[in-house]
This record gives structure tokens, sequence and C-alpha cells, in this order.
């Protein structure tokens, strides 16, 4: 067994590890009778459209997704949707994010797009889901403290702040990147072998070809709105959720527990299994004052709403192009050089 597939089983071993630790946490603080209780009387209306809304959400992220990759060219619709479809499904199976790289490399060699722009249109996606959320997880913390409990209201206006600062460091440091990208590529390919400086050029220039959209203002105005729509239908859809459990939460309370769940899924588990869970239990009894059975059974659904369905689209058409999770494993593994050719 080479090095290298040593390497990538010890990530798998430690990833499922981690996601059984923090799951077990997170049923430990629980009362398992009562949970299930909640499950079973769960409202299915109100459930069935929490649901139809988190698919619509995968539509908003494919379509704006189109927007962000103009400056580096046009793919079909049906095969950006569908290249959403299966980064969301590979990160739910396969540790470490998995799908983030394997979104833009599959719908490169689907569409002929370089892999240096489709990548560096993720970065950009996650600077305006960053900046869409703070901004509404401050809107939510401002203006709707009813319902929050008043000792945490401090913590999430600090929590908020230290956010607001790394998002605006992002933004100045990509802003610079653009600014001196002549330099910025000629710094970068001095590091590789003279063999390979002409085509890493390219790959860099692509790369950032990726963020200009960032640097147009109408555009920029234009994806920033979708992010903030696809945001709002995002917290609309906790809210339903939590309506077919009987508790009120309202948009503001949903962008606190969404924030919670975004920190939750930062830690490399396949689907988010454990950390996501644990935030928002934490969220929904810590700041909103929801009893434990109903925060844990409330976390396992919203869960599976979020993850099962997309991950049968993605995997069918994975299926579809001849892309197998193999595949999608060494794609993880691997940034072409100079595929921006």
């Amino acid at each position: 067994m080479g090095a290298g597939k040593s390497r990538h089983l010890l990530k798998v071993a430690a990833s499922l590890v981690l996601a059984v630790v923090l799951f077990a946490y997170f049923l430990h603080r629980a009362p398992l009778r009562e949970v299930s209780q909640t499950l079973i009387h769960v409202r299915l209306g109100w459930f069935l459209a929490s649901l139809a809304v988190a698919l619509l959400t995968y539509l908003v992220r494919a379509l704006r997704w189109a927007l962000i990759l103009r400056p580096v060219g046009r793919a079909r619709t049906t095969q950006i949707i569908g290249c959403t479809a299966a980064g969301f499904a590979t990160s739910a199976v396969l540790p470490a994010r998995a799908g983030e790289f394997v979104r833009p490399l599959l719908l490169s060699s689907l569409s002929g797009l370089p892999p240096a722009g489709t990548l560096a249109s993720i970065l950009t996606e996650r600077i305006l889901d960053g900046a869409a959320m703070l901004l509404l997880f401050i809107a939510g913390v401002t203006l709707a403290p009813t319902g929050v409990a008043s000792g945490s209201l401090a913590t999430l206006h600090h929590a908020a702040f230290l956010t607001a600062l790394g998002l605006v460091a992002a933004v100045v440091f990509v802003e610079f990147l653009l600014r001196r990208r002549d330099a910025t590529v000629a710094t970068l390919v001095r590091f590789l072998p003279a063999r390979f400086r002409e085509r890493g050029a390219s790959f860099f220039h692509h790369l950032l070809d990726g963020l200009e959209v960032l640097r147009s203002p109408i555009r920029l105005l234009e994806i920033m709105g979708w992010s903030l729509a696809l945001w709002l239908l995002i917290g609309f859809q906790l809210v339903l959720l939590a309506r077919a459990f009987e508790f009120p939460l309202n948009l503001g309370h949903a962008f606190i527990v969404v924030a919670f769940s975004v920190v939750g899924l930062a830690v490399p588990t396949p689907a988010g299994v454990g950390g996501f869970h644990a935030m928002i239990q934490f969220a929904l009894t810590h700041f909103l004052g929801v009893s434990a059975a109903t925060a844990t059974a409330y976390a396992l659904l919203h869960h599976a709403i979020c993850f099962f369905p997309i991950t049968v689209l993605g995997l069918a058409y994975m299926g579809a192009v001849g892309f197998s999770l193999d595949r999608a494993a060494k794609l993880r593994e691997t940034v072409p050089p100079g595929g921006a050719r």
C-alpha cells in the first residue's frame, strides 16, 4: 500500500471516529425516549414544506454559481445543477468536505471550463455566503432579541463582531491579490520548477479570473442579491421545520441557529455528522430555551432534510455521467497543475 493511500485511509478513519464521538455526545445530552416521542408527533405537512424549500435552496445555489462563473465561461444549466448536487453528495459520504473540490473539477471535466477558474468560483461563493449569512445573523441578533436568553445576547454580539472582522480581512486580501495580479502570479511561479512556470502562470491567472466578479459593483450586487435570497430561504426552511415541532421560531432566531450550524459543518466529518447536530442542539437549548428532547429531534430531522435528498440526487447524477466515488476521492487529492490552459 502506497504512502498516499495510507494517508487517505488515515484521514477517513479519523473523520469517522470524530463523527462517532461528536454524534454520541449529541445523543448523550438528550433523553432519547422523549426524542423518539417528539419525532413520532412531528406534523408531516410542515415537514414536507421544509423539505421542499431545502431542495429549492440547492437550485438557487446552482443558478447563483452560474452567475459567478460568467467571467470564466458558460456551462449548460443541467451540468451546473448536476455538479452542485454531486458536490454536496460527495461531501456527505467522503471526509474533509471533498465536494468543495469535486464540484468545480467535475464541472470542468464535463464543460471544458478551466479548472483553476471553477475552483476559484468556490472561494468566491464562500466569501459571498459569509457576507450574506453575517448580515442576516447580525439582523437576527439585533432585531429579534425576544425569545433569546438575555445573558446570551452579549455573546452573540461579540461573535458577530469577530466574524465581521474576519470577513473584512478576507475581502481586503482578495482585493489586494487582484490589484497586484501580475506581481502575485510572478511571486507564486518562482516556487515552481522552471519547466512548470508557464503552465503555473496560466493556472494562477485563471484562478484569479474566478475572483474577478468581486471587483464588478453591478455584478457583485446581483450575485449578493442571490446570496441573500438563498440564505433567507435557508432561514425560512428552519422556520417551517419548527412549525412541524410546534415551537415558535422566527427568521431572526433561525439565523442564529444557521450561524451555529455552519460552525458545526466546519468540523471535517462526512455530511457534518456530529458537529452539525451538536451545534444546532446547543443553539436551540442555550440561546432559545428549547427543550433538549425537541432540539435533538429538530437537529436530526434538519440534518436529514439537508443531506439525504441531495445525496441521492447527486449520486444519481454521478452515475449518469459515469463519475464514481473512487474518482471523486482521487480528485480531492489532486488540483491539476496547469490545468487552466
